[in-house]
């Protein structure tokens, strides 16, 4: 009788955090950030639209950086991309970095360590 009882109540909390994570998935993001880190070697801010600069301010902000942007793609020209990205939401603007290997992620990482490209919100693709 005793392990019936275990086994219902480690079968009902294993049902309530399922539950709570799933409530909690449209903010958090954590089953995708799960699958962007360790399936896909991706980073993806997630940030709502109202929450990304204005495209002037990033384009402003990648001119004044242009060294940084032609070392990002000096890491591979043939593989490593630097795009603004101004047609997801538009009028705002984030930074999506496309690259080929994990080489090139932690290449890129030791240069943008906080995930940003100077406060402007990033997105590392791995293709």
């Amino acid at each position: 009788m005793g392990k019936m009882r275990t086994l219902k109540t480690v079968i009902f909390v294993s049902l309530l955090v399922v539950v709570i994570l799933v409530i909690f998935e449209p903010s958090t993001h954590l089953f995708h950030r799960l699958a962007d880190n360790f399936l896909y070697n991706n980073y993806h801010h997630y940030l709502s639209c109202s929450d990304l600069p204005d495209l002037d301010e990033v384009e402003k902000v990648v001119a004044e950086h242009s060294e940084i942007v032609e070392k990002i793609k000096n890491i591979n020209p043939d593989d490593v991309e630097f795009i603004i990205d101004s047609w997801t939401c538009p009028g705002k603007a984030s930074i999506t970095i496309y690259y080929a290997s994990k080489d090139q992620r932690f290449q890129i990482d030791e240069i943008l360590p906080d995930k940003t490209f100077f406060e402007i919100p990033i997105s590392l693709i791995n293709r």
